[in-house]
């Protein structure tokens, strides 16, 4: 057994263990009753096709987030295997752990940002992004309430998933929108954790800002916490989620490719559907550990509104993610953003209607 493998056995065991007996304390009684329904009736669609005749693949994610719903449906309700694939969604702490497993082959396909994928690159991984369902800055920077403005943020914490990873790369942008740097106005990036630690971190005080997906911070607002800038109004091109795949595996294997882009995009279009809002819900509040309705509600609609219907993937955002990086790292501008760009398989499913059709369905 490798790391791999035993990691994704000890993160599923450990998220298992926790679910029941989290929920079970939070969740009111109807909601936690439809999460249980909801999980069997999931079950029992994925076996109505016999994943053994399927090609089994390995999906990545290090963020757990409203966007990581499409991901969780398509696995979930047996979406990936109507289209042939039987995928293995696997939880990697970090976006640079996973660019290492998808340069050695361990996983072959990963949900991430714009920013690991091209540090990957330009040290001279072969990873093409496929699909990009958000090619704009979207997070709010939420601040203590002692930042009043942007002046404000000169020698405090600003806390990011991790060194490297997507938030870490857009805490240069929002500076930089800002007419902030962060050397010489020694702001302080420290990586702190995920999403839901970020929004503990910023509330007590142990960091000054973070950025936070718009649903967590109404919460935070709530709470007395302030929003500095609301960035998707910003419209800053930025390559905030990607879809990657090894390209030497998208080279032997272009038919995969080509179906689990195709479970994506039907998870999406599924989720999209006013009727299967309650199944969304669920997804959620199991993986990202939410028994708060509201909370639930101000995420799906983040959901809605910030996917793009036709996800390609767009060289702006990643040219601006470049140019941030080369100021950190020369090494940067190594990699050539048009080769890293691979739209050849959604033109192909938006050309003969296939998207489209996802969307007239329903």
């Amino acid at each position: 057994m490798g790391w791999l493998e035993a990691q994704a056995i000890y993160q599923q065991a450990r998220l298992a263990a926790r679910s029941v007996s989290s929920m079970s304390k939070y969740l009111p009684c109807c909601l936690l009753f439809a999460l249980v329904a909801g999980s069997r009736q999931m079950a029992f669609a994925a076996q109505k096709v016999n994943p053994a005749q399927a090609t089994r693949v390995r999906i990545s994610q290090s963020a757990v987030s409203a966007r990581s719903s499409i991901l969780w449906i398509a696995q979930e309700l047996g979406i990936f295997t109507k289209h042939g694939v039987d995928a293995e969604v696997v939880f990697l702490r970090t976006s640079p752990i996973q660019m290492t497993a998808l340069g050695n082959g361990e996983v072959q396909f990963a949900a991430t940002g714009g920013p690991p994928v091209l540090s990957a690159a330009a040290s001279g991984q072969d990873l093409k992004i496929v699909a990009s369902p958000s090619n704009r800055l979207a997070y709010d920077l939420v601040v203590r309430p002692e930042i009043k403005e942007a002046k404000d943020l000169r020698g405090k914490r600003l806390g990011v998933t991790t060194i490297g990873g997507t938030t870490w790369l857009a805490a240069y942008l929002t500076l930089e929108h800002l007419g902030l740097d962060a050397n010489r106005d020694h702001v302080r990036i420290n990586a702190i954790g995920n999403q839901t630690i970020l929004a503990q971190a910023v509330e007590s005080g142990t960091i000054d800002a973070t950025l936070l997906d718009p649903f967590l911070s109404r919460r935070t607002r709530l709470k007395g916490l302030p929003v500095l800038v609301e960035l998707h109004r910003a419209k800053i091109p930025f390559t905030n989620t990607a879809f990657a795949v090894n390209g030497n595996y998208l080279r032997q294997h272009p038919e995969v490719v080509e179906a689990v882009l195709k479970g994506l995009f039907e998870a999406q279009a599924f989720i999209a559907t006013p009727a299967n809002r309650r199944a969304a819900f669920q997804s959620m509040a199991r993986h990202m550990k939410l028994s708060d309705l509201a909370v639930l509600e101000e995420g799906y609609q983040d959901l809605l509104i910030g996917l793009e219907k036709k996800p390609y993937a767009a060289e702006e955002g990643l040219r601006n993610i470049q140019r941030i990086l080369a100021t950190l790292n020369a090494n940067a501008n190594r990699a050539k953003v048009e080769d890293i760009i691979d739209n050849r398989f959604i033109r192909k499913l938006d050309d003969s209607g296939f998207i489209d059709a996802l969307y007239s369905k329903n």
